[in-house]
């Protein structure tokens, strides 16, 4: 089984995984002023995949940049099922330049919309 697919297509294994849900509080949730705390969610367990793969071939890291261009993607992820995402801050860096090419890590953030 794959860990993340994006728009149907199945991404290499990453090197590191892991999947946060948070809850989405209202505007006027906060501590009353005797201390108690007054909130109102709104929406439960918004999905925040932190992910990244080391040493990627050129071919596997074009793969992974492209899937996670738009400003909106379907994600299939371990955890959780789908959702509607879209990537963070994105980093890539150069870790090693050989006769056998390039290696590059990549890192991003998936955030449910």
């Amino acid at each position: 089984m794959a860990l993340l697919k994006i728009n149907g297509t199945e991404l290499p294994a990453p090197t590191a995984y892991s999947v946060q849900y948070s809850d989405i509080d209202s505007s006027d949730t906060g501590r009353a002023e005797n201390g108690v705390m007054l909130r109102n969610r709104i929406r439960a367990g918004v999905a925040k995949i932190s992910v990244s793969w080391s040493k990627l071939n050129q071919t596997e890291t074009d793969l992974v940049l492209d899937a996670i261009r738009g400003e909106s993607f379907s994600v299939e992820y371990y955890g959780g099922g789908t959702a509607t995402m879209y990537a963070g801050d994105r980093t890539l860096q150069l870790v090693c330049l050989g006769k056998d090419g390039a290696r590059f890590d990549v890192s991003c953030n998936l955030i449910e919309f």
